[in-house]
């Protein structure tokens, strides 16, 4: 016992769906089956209906009016917009984010230069307000390469024409 059968098959763009209606149509009304065609047997009456991008498809022991019926029921409705958000907000929108890191590399120079500053008054006033003429103690000084030393070694040779030994 065949049933009745609908079928929607729903196609990129109206005019893809018109040219498969074509085709559909075509293979359903020929006498003769087409090469590459399967035959579709014992299907019953078939109805086929095209409303925007897709094909409607009735087959099986439909009454014409039924399967007319069940047909006009389906439509495709488009709702097409102009004025929707291209969602280009302050979180998607790349001038705020370039706007953003220069305010950050604003802030984190900031830090920076206070945390440079401080630390140079600190020493500043550590020197200043420390106690003076502690027995053995020397000025403190940070720890450096030398450079100073291997710049004197170099012009002390180039005036001498002799190098230095070590």
């Amino acid at each position: 016992m065949a049933f009745p059968a609908l079928m929607l098959i729903e196609y990129p763009t109206p005019a893809r769906a018109a040219e498969h209606l074509r085709r559909i149509d075509a293979t359903n009304h020929a006498a003769q089956p087409q090469a590459g065609v399967e035959a579709v047997e014992n299907v019953g009456p078939f109805f086929d209906k095209r409303t925007g991008p897709i094909v409607a498809i009735a087959a099986g022991p439909f009454a014409d009016s039924d399967a007319k019926g069940l047909l006009d029921s389906i439509h495709y409705d488009a709702d097409i917009t102009w004025n929707e958000n291209t969602y280009l907000d302050k979180k998607n929108n790349i001038a705020n984010l370039v706007w953003n890191a220069a305010i950050l590399s604003g802030i984190l120079i900031g830090m920076g230069l206070i945390a440079g500053l401080a630390f140079g008054w600190l020493r500043i006033l550590i020197k200043k307000l420390g106690p003076k003429g502690r027995a053995g103690e020397e000025d403190i000084e940070f720890i450096s390469l030398g450079i100073e030393e291997s710049t004197e070694a170099a012009v002390g040779q180039n005036r001498s024409g002799v190098m230095p030994r070590r």
